[in-house]
């Protein structure tokens, strides 16, 4: 979410810290656990600590600034829940990167996505999107 927010492109992120722009997907989307090599090298490259770029936490709570950017509480209440992107993407049968657009308001979902998301994370729609 950090490198999407200050808009640096995956390829680019990739290519500068010497993985694959494929290997930095999945350590985006939870389907694969970063070494910590790579974290290391990871938060150099965006200036922040391990501790803040790798952790359970909220985004909300970790990066305040975030707060009032997020257009639905989808992505804090899967984090929230321990459910990876790539396992609730195959749930909701979309692609992760489309998915992960939503988690950041870039782009607004159809109403079947929202009913599918709130049945499965348990939440009313009026609790995961303003």
């Amino acid at each position: 979410m950090l490198r999407k927010k200050r808009g640096v492109k995956q390829y680019d992120m990739a290519r500068a810290l010497g993985v694959s722009p494929s290997y930095l997907s999945k350590i985006e989307t939870g389907a694969q656990e970063p070494t910590e090599k790579f974290k290391v090298a990871c938060a150099k490259y965006l200036k922040t600590s391990v501790d803040r770029l790798f952790n359970d936490s909220l985004v909300e709570k970790v990066y305040p600034e975030f707060a009032n950017g997020l257009k639905n509480k989808l992505w804090a209440v899967r984090r929230e829940l321990g459910i990876k992107q790539y396992d609730f993407a195959k749930k909701l049968k979309v692609s992760t990167p489309f998915l992960s657009k939503v988690e950041l308001g870039l782009l607004d979902p159809p109403e079947q996505f929202k009913t599918l998301a709130s049945k499965a994370l348990k939440k009313s729609k009026k609790d995961l999107f303003r």
